[in-house]
């Protein structure tokens, strides 16, 4: 909230309102714990005992009376290595002395504080009315322990404080909640659980990753949701959850408005007094009033969370390591027993762990252990699905949130139902082995209704092949219809159908951790449009499910649907960006996989014809060179003057890659190079493609060149200008391999392409007139 500078006679900082005196970005106390941890006597001495900051860093950078005198860096084994500015000067350190921060600070921070106090007040008498229960909510960091002080002295004590342990805080977290109750004696404190260990949940749902963090719903807010409703004693409660949540420490956070509704859970009210507070307040505060402090924070840990987050930096998860190594082995434990992936040796076992890899999980392609994606097959008024057995009465439970379910038939091994669905009857016919089924037949003589229901059950199979009762669906259920107090259960009379239990990402987060479908199942000023997201390989799959319905989908988030239409258009995957019409492009994904090498292969082909982004960066990088992201910006530079233009589009390049097979198949097409999820540089390398993605890029060339013939000198350059880049450009080919794959496509194709290298000939001349892109898919899909 207010900019501070340093100020050297309590060795601290003041607050201040003015602007420019120092950019008030996060900083926050170094103690002698965490000096001693990094071997920082050798070159400062301090009292070792000393309670009291002695330094204060931001990000990287340590500072002591104004001056930044030390910086600290990740090694390639993955340790801290601190380097003070001059290693020649051994400095003596004075405390901060705290309590004159603290009266130097008061005039500001008591006007905050006051303010912050009418604020919860205001907040609790505006919606406690329209709220069943009250509660403050504590994570173990700096942020609820203010905030849990701050709402002690305003809300009544009947309030209660909710933790909801993940079973991964950390042993400092476990502590200070035990001893944070003593300062509060009156008010309830209450500890909620999921209803298994997160190692047995790590087990269960493969570990999670950047992209698949399932983490959270099932050990966090799932368990105090339930909790909430048998407190209340009602099947929907809706809540007042006064939460930590600090503007500073994202930029969606910082889009909030102080109270939220419905931002976490549908029938939740956030309520965030303190999100306008910047971590110097926050320090002040704690100060100000004694308060204790998570003991992590003493020995260098800026944030406090899970022991091993997919979302940490590689400092936390260093420090984390030499804190508490038993602790944190058990969660590696699983990763290298859940993942199908071999190591070396301990040393690479180790670096996969700390440096980086596991986090980086799309699907259960890299586990042991997957769940097989069902079949589908349809046509105008049947749908079929053939899966791995589940059991008959999951299915059918899970196929009771669809709509009115009625069984018609049944023998040994097969079951008929009719479901209402919205205003159509569904003939369900389920078929399997006793009390397994293993494939579903729907019939729909409504073709409107066939197309909805179609996404619907392979939810439903999703639920079925994946669910191990975790709970989160049942948090989600507005009317509680949904329990699993003793296997699952719908309740037909109280479900409405809303579909929120349908709400994870292809129905079920268990199944989407797990899922596998395996290899059967321009110009410059465009760099921008993306809103800095890249194409994910999980978009070309939600939009082989939805269609053209894309725009209405769930599964993304609404920033993201217009990026994703900007990339479809570009990547030829859709016709029509209006109507998001799919082309015969994202058949081949539909074949081969969605991570199939070929089908990126033609993806990326068409961006580097069709996206000013990739052909940007295509055309000024050049093959088997790392080029870091600080020297594509300075090239960017050159063009666009925008910073926030030039960030946001390499923001965008660098999603594309990392986060698709362009950047992370077994035999990428660049090369990424990362830092934790910090991407540091890309390099593309040659890669050799399949006849036909050859015969695929000619015919993309002539669509948008508006040309039949191409000679190789022309196709060898890389020109941002030109109406076209060949494949040559595009993956880095060896010009005698490309020959050699256009002699063999004429000769098995000749309709198709013609082709000369005798004589002083090169040329390349294609049909475009007689054949489309279209028709060379079809040759791919071997039609």
């Amino acid at each position: 909230m207010y900019s501070y500078e340093w100020d050297r006679k309590t060795k601290g900082y003041k607050l201040t309102t003015q602007t420019g005196k120092f950019v008030a970005s996060e900083i926050r106390p170094v103690f002698a714990d965490e000096l001693r941890l990094m071997n920082a006597d050798r070159y400062f001495k301090f009292d070792h005992s000393e309670t009291r900051p002695l330094m204060w860093a931001k990000q990287n950078s340590y500072f002591y009376d104004g001056e930044e005198c030390a910086k600290a860096k990740i090694t390639e084994e993955g340790n801290i290595e601190f380097s003070p500015v001059n290693p020649e000067r051994i400095v003596k350190i004075i405390p901060c002395d705290i309590e004159g921060m603290v009266a130097r600070n008061s005039k500001i921070m008591d006007s905050l504080i006051a303010d912050t106090k009418k604020r919860i007040k205001e907040m609790y008498d505006e919606y406690k009315d329209q709220c069943d229960i009250t509660y403050i909510g504590f994570s173990g960091g700096k942020d609820s322990s203010v905030l849990l002080d701050l709402c002690h002295q305003v809300l009544p004590i009947s309030v209660p404080v909710i933790f909801s342990d993940t079973d991964m805080e950390l042993p400092s977290t476990y502590k200070f909640w035990n001893a944070i109750q003593k300062n509060y004696d009156e008010r309830p404190f209450v500890k909620v659980k999921a209803n298994r260990t997160a190692l047995e949940n790590w087990a269960l749902f493969g570990p999670p990753s950047q992209n698949l963090r399932w983490c959270c719903a099932v050990h966090k807010s799932t368990p105090a949701i339930l909790y909430l409703r048998e407190l209340s004693d009602i099947p929907c409660a809706r809540t007042l959850a006064y939460v930590g949540v600090r503007a500073d420490e994202s930029v969606r956070r910082s889009s909030y408005d102080d109270i939220g509704d419905g931002l976490k859970n549908q029938n939740q009210i956030n309520a965030m007094p303190i999100l306008s507070w910047g971590t110097q307040e926050l320090f002040l505060y704690i100060f100000s009033k004694k308060l204790i402090i998570n003991d992590a924070y003493r020995k260098g840990l800026p944030r406090v969370g899970c022991l091993l987050c997919p979302m940490s930096s590689d400092r936390q998860i260093s420090i984390i390591r030499n804190l508490y190594p038993d602790s944190i082995s058990n969660f590696a434990s699983v990763i290298k027993e859940e993942l199908s992936r071999d190591f070396s040796s301990d040393e690479d076992f180790e670096k996969f762990i700390f440096l980086g890899g596991w986090h980086a999980r799309q699907s259960g392609v890299s586990l042991k252990n997957v769940i097989p994606a069902p079949t589908e097959k349809k046509d105008k008024s049947q749908l079929s699905y053939n899966f791995q057995p589940v059991k008959l009465v999951m299915l059918t439970e899970w196929l009771k949130t669809l709509g009115k379910l009625q069984s018609t038939d049944s023998t040994d091994n097969f079951s008929a139902y009719e479901l209402l669905f919205r205003d159509s009857f569904c003939q369900i016919d389920l078929t399997g082995s006793g009390e397994l089924v293993s494939k579903l037949d729907c019939h729909v003589n409504d073709p409107k209704a066939l197309k909805i229901i179609a996404k619907l059950l392979k939810n439903v199979l999703h639920k079925s092949l994946g669910c191990v009762s975790c709970r989160a669906c049942e948090s989600e259920c507005p009317t509680g219809a949904l329990t699993f107090k003793d296997g699952i259960h719908v309740d037909g009379e109280k479900c409405i159908h809303c579909l929120k239990c349908h709400a994870p990402q292809d129905g079920c987060m268990r199944y989407f951790s797990k899922r596998y479908a395996g290899g059967t199942t321009m110009n410059i000023s465009g760099i921008n449009k993306y809103m800095t997201f890249g194409l994910k390989e999980e978009w070309v799959q939600i939009l082989a499910d939805e269609n053209d319905n894309f725009r209405s989908t769930s599964a993304l988030g609404n920033r993201m649907i217009p990026s994703a239409i900007t990339w479809f258009r570009e990547a030829k995957l859709i016709s029509d960006s209006t109507m998001v019409k799919p082309t015969r492009l994202l058949n081949v994904g539909k074949t081969l996989g969605f991570d199939s090498d070929l089908l990126w292969c033609l993806i990326w082909i068409s961006l580097v014809n069709n996206s000013p982004l990739i052909k940007w960066y295509v055309c000024n990088t050049q093959v088997e060179e790392l080029t870091s992201v600080d020297a594509l910006n300075e090239k960017l530079a050159l063009q666009v003057n925008s910073d926030s233009v030039r960030k946001g589009a390499l923001q965008s390049l660098t999603g594309t890659i990392k986060n698709s097979p362009i950047g992370k198949a077994d035999a990428p097409i660049v090369q990424v190079e990362q830092k934790g999820v910090r991407v540091l540089g890309l390099k593309r390398v040659p890669k050799s493609i399949e006849p036909l993605a050859v015969l695929y890029s000619l015919y993309l060339m002539a669509t948008v060149a508006d040309r039949t013939a191409f000679t190789l000198s022309e196709m060898m350059t890389a020109d941002f200008e030109s109406p076209y880049i060949s494949p040559l450009v595009a993956f880095g080919m060896n010009v005698e391999e490309l020959k050699g794959q256009c002699m063999g496509i004429s000769s098995i194709y000749p309709n198709y392409l013609a082709c000369s290298f005798t004589l002083g000939l090169d040329e390349i001349k294609v049909f475009p007139k007689e054949k489309t892109l279209d028709d060379v898919i079809g040759l791919i899909l071997g039609e």
